[in-house]
């Protein structure tokens, strides 16, 4: 179905086994398993996967809302799954903008639901960014063609970049 690499980040054996399962049946690339945040990162600085399951309580000193934010700078989807949803963890776990979160134990079906959901909003959002770049581009290029004295090169650029950013950061 999918062939997208997947990057499991679990300490529990039996469950990164069941997800390994699970993904590998349906079609995805398990990329591998890593049991902490440090294989976690050694992993990704060797192949990056298209989609991250993220464990947010893992053994060690640094846990899976550590790793979310790395994953979130780097544009990395990526999943939570917890066994704990208390409203402390919650509020941490969105503050890194995960593309989904599932509670322990959760079905196959919604699994693959959510792996589904988060790659196609993934997907739209390279999209989003890539039209905005193309777009940011032509804006520029036509400032930068353009005829006429510095100052108005200069209003046109201020107004080109006020479309993407508050004026309060525009400091000619």
């Amino acid at each position: 179905m999918m062939d997208l690499k997947v990057l499991i980040v679990e300490d529990q054996f039996l469950e990164a086994d069941s997800l390994r399962l699970i993904l590998t049946e349906a079609g995805y690339r398990v990329q591998g398993v890593a049991k902490s945040v440090e294989q976690a990162l050694a992993s990704l600085d060797t192949e990056v996967p298209d989609i991250v399951l993220v464990d947010i309580f893992l053994k060690g000193d640094l846990n899976g809302i550590y790793l979310a934010g790395i994953l979130h700078q780097r544009n990395l989807p990526f999943i939570y799954l917890s066994a704990n949803s208390n409203a402390t963890t919650l509020a941490e776990a969105m503050s890194t903008r995960p593309d989904g979160f599932l509670v322990k134990p959760f079905r196959q079906q919604e699994l693959l639901m959510a792996m589904n959901i988060a790659h196609y909003r993934n997907q739209k959002n390279l999209e989003h960014i890539a039209r905005q770049k193309n777009w940011l581009s032509s804006l520029l290029d036509n400032v930068d063609n353009m005829g006429g004295p510095m100052n108005e090169k200069m209003q046109a650029l201020i107004s080109v970049l006020t479309s993407f950013l508050p004026m309060d950061y525009v400091v000619v």
